[in-house]
């Protein structure tokens, strides 16, 4: 514990010293897409609306205010928008939604009309464990709008009052049938689920359809770099890499600092890091749709697993992939894809090259007893087809 405070403390003092940098000189260093945002005018109002609030890179923008609302509600509403241009974004919040595509985002359930009707999320809490004594203390809420991502965060000022916290929330959850996470169906949304239950005896419905880009993210890129945490996304994805930012673990000895002391030094690294984790869901969403649509144009990933992880599910897309990933990959993932790579073969007419290749597989002796079983009965019935073809045609 005394580890964690030291820790805390070196947090706020970097913030503080950071912040008379920034009075003195004018500028930051910190990406202003990133940056804390301010308290709502009307905090704890949820529809409370920031008119005129400046753009990423905007004179003010690098470092906002994180202090108390002048209020006297338990819980603060801050709000940001910004520009999709600014975001980088070429498919995500952009025209409308492609139900094949948003299921390579890791949809479950069924697929949104638009990209307005999503609502990216993620959530601080008291404990990592979960469980009825874990409490929600900070949520951040993404939506796209008239052209731009609007970003909400709630932050419970006082624990005691979290009934009315979680009353906000339900009121902005409630339009949304949709949402976007990273983790969030394991973590996230049943704590959710569990606040709204202890507080309001309600459900939530915000997860009826549920686009989960962890699931994703594994399939394309944790073979290239290993770990797919958001943090590691940054860097080797959206090349952004994080330079300064509160480790997940003191979180919630923050949280509970800052509730004892109320210095808002104390809880702006965790705002900022809230804040980052949900832009870099929308931007890491919009990679994968990225990749997925310069597969169907026939650039598959140069990366063999990815490019497999793009296949499945394709129409468009497949043939490309498939070979991508049969070209550049090992025996095990060549293993894996085979049968599949040979139907879409099949599809395209292209019998003879199909046989070819569970032909050869098959010789070099590779795969397990049930995949040779399968793939000789596969190579038995394409022989046949294609002798029906040879026959027709002569």
């Amino acid at each position: 514990m005394t580890d964690l405070r030291a820790q805390i403390a070196a947090i706020v003092e970097r913030d503080r010293a950071r912040t008379r940098q920034v009075e003195e000189s004018g500028c930051t260093d910190r990406n202003p897409l990133y940056a804390a945002v301010s308290p709502s005018s009307a905090a704890g109002d949820p529809s409370a609306a920031r008119e005129g609030w400046p753009r990423p890179g905007a004179p003010g923008m690098g470092e906002a205010s994180v202090g108390a609302a002048a209020t006297s509600l338990p819980f603060e509403v801050r709000e940001r928008r910004i520009d999709v241009g600014d975001l980088g974004l070429e498919v995500v919040g952009r025209g409308a939604v492609d139900p094949l595509l948003v299921a390579h985002l890791g949809l479950r359930g069924e697929p949104p009309a638009r990209w307005q009707d999503i609502l990216f999320l993620d959530t601080e809490t008291t404990g990592l464990s979960g469980g009825t004594g874990t409490y929600v203390f900070l949520i951040g809420l993404a939506h796209f709008e008239d052209g731009e991502l609007v970003l909400r965060q709630h932050l419970l000022t006082d624990i005691g009052a979290e009934r009315a916290f979680v009353a906000v929330l339900g009121t902005e959850l409630e339009p949304y049938r949709a949402c976007a996470s990273y983790n969030g169906k394991s973590f996230d949304l049943p704590l959710l689920r569990t606040r709204f239950v202890m507080t309001l005896r309600s459900e939530l419905t915000v997860d009826e359809s549920h686009l989960d880009l962890l699931h994703p993210a594994r399939r394309l890129w944790r073979d290239r770099f290993g770990s797919t945490s958001l943090k590691q996304l940054e860097d080797s994805v959206l090349d952004d890499a994080r330079t300064a930012d509160i480790p997940g673990a003191l979180i919630p000895d923050a949280y509970f600092y800052y509730l004892r002391n109320g210095d808002p030094a104390v809880i702006a690294p965790v705002l900022e890091h809230n804040a980052r984790d949900v832009i870099s869901l929308v931007r890491i969403a919009d990679r994968v749709a990225r990749a997925v649509l310069l597969a169907r144009a026939g650039r598959a990933p140069d990366h063999a697993p990815a490019a497999f992880a793009l296949a499945r599910g394709e129409t468009d897309a497949a043939f490309a992939c498939y070979e991508s990933a049969y070209c550049d990959g090992d025996n095990p993932l060549r293993l894996k894809l085979a049968l599949a790579f040979a139907r879409t073969l099949e599809r395209r007419g292209d019998l003879a090259r199909a046989l070819r290749m569970l032909e050869t597989l098959l010789a070099l002796g590779l795969g397990s007893p049930r995949w040779r079983e399968q793939a000789e009965a596969r190579v038995r019935r394409l022989s046949r087809k294609r002798w029906r073809t040879l026959d027709r045609a002569s």
